[in-house]
């Protein structure tokens, strides 16, 4: 009975080094996180590489932006749970609607920035796509993704 269960073993752990070997030697590596950021911006829009990395920059400059508005907006959000009174409450609103404006007028210059890296009817068609993901609902905060359709 033991000598089954190690030869057992034995094959099922050789059966798994197989498939690993197989897989490593013929699926391709798999994709980091910098090949895969604008995967499908590139694609859609026919970037070259220059553009590309001109939008990564734009990316990287607006993110801690971007961060400090969703940052900013999360505080204004949870001042407006803490009002106590219809005065607090109010003035908690008003810098909420304050804030996700400035946000999303933010969002919009950026996407105009990112648009202009690119050929003019392709630049308008992405602000087509994007531009309408510009929006603060209840929970949502933040610039729509560059990284996959939207």
């Amino acid at each position: 009975m033991t000598r089954r269960l190690f030869l057992f073993l034995s094959l099922l752990l050789l059966a798994g080094l197989a498939g690993y070997g197989l897989t490593r030697r013929f699926l391709p590596e798999p994709v980091t996180d910098l090949e895969a950021r604008h995967r499908w911006l590139r694609e859609e829009f026919g970037l070259t590489a220059d553009q590309s990395a001109r939008i990564d920059a734009i990316q990287a400059d607006y993110a801690p932006i971007c961060a400090g508005h969703c940052a900013a907006i999360a505080f204004a959000r949870a001042n407006l749970d803490a009002a106590t009174d219809a005065t607090a409450r109010a003035s908690a609103l008003a810098e909420l609607d304050r804030l996700k404006t400035v946000c999303s007028e933010a969002t919009r210059h950026h996407l105009q920035a990112v648009a202009a890296c690119m050929a003019p009817d392709q630049g308008a068609r992405f602000l087509a796509l994007m531009e309408p993901h510009v929006a603060h609902g209840d929970s949502r905060t933040g610039a729509p993704s560059l990284n996959a359709h939207p």
